[in-house]
């Protein structure tokens, strides 16, 4: 594996309450869970609101928002960028309770999440003309997730997770990466 640029981005888990629909034999039930996100951050504002709070003057409201993308992505010779379309935003007052920004740890060993760098030639970028796009390299995409293993030469990283308060987990938007193409990776905490 290559070494590659070291994504500027800090990743974060983040996670909120729902309720979810399981099979229990014929019977379907409802059961409060939680689901996780591993995303990285790419903004932060704050903000103030004013509203009307039944008095003379309009009360302020501070709100703090995060801006978080599922990937990142990086061309030979240009900055690093993600799709502003997958942005989620997560709004509050102050730091949010329901993030938790991860750490890189290179040497590591049975974490549950990891950040891997690989090749990527499904990755839309940009507008440009046929001959830019001729002359474009394979970008890298940085995507962080749980993994779920290493096996028969693939990485299968998830990004998403929900668990039951049974503690059953269950994976979603799941990544197979072939380890040919993978450049880097590093776990996070």
């Amino acid at each position: 594996m290559q070494k590659v640029l070291k994504n500027p981005f800090v990743p974060a888990e983040i996670w909120d309450e729902e309720e979810v629909t399981v099979n229990e034999g014929d019977e379907e039930k409802k059961v409060d869970a939680k689901r996780y996100y591993v995303r990285y951050i790419v903004g932060e504002s704050d903000e103030t609101k004013f509203v009307d709070g039944g008095k003379d003057e309009a009360e302020s409201v501070h709100e703090k928002t995060i801006y978080a993308a599922p990937s990142i992505h990086k061309l030979a010779g240009e900055p690093f960028h993600y799709d502003k379309n997958s942005v989620m935003t997560i709004s509050g007052d102050g730091d949010p309770d329901d993030i938790k920004r991860l750490n890189r740890v290179d040497a590591c060993s049975d974490h549950e999440k990891v950040e891997v760098a690989f090749e990527s030639s499904g990755v839309e970028c940009c507008a440009m003309s046929k001959e830019d796009a001729d002359k474009k390299k394979i970008p890298v995409q940085y995507l962080a997730g749980y993994i779920l293993g290493r096996s028969d030469g693939v990485f299968k990283v998830a990004l998403s997770k929900t668990v039951l308060d049974d503690g059953t987990s269950y994976y979603e938007n799941i990544h197979m990466i072939p380890e040919d193409v993978i450049r880097s990776w590093s776990c996070i905490e």
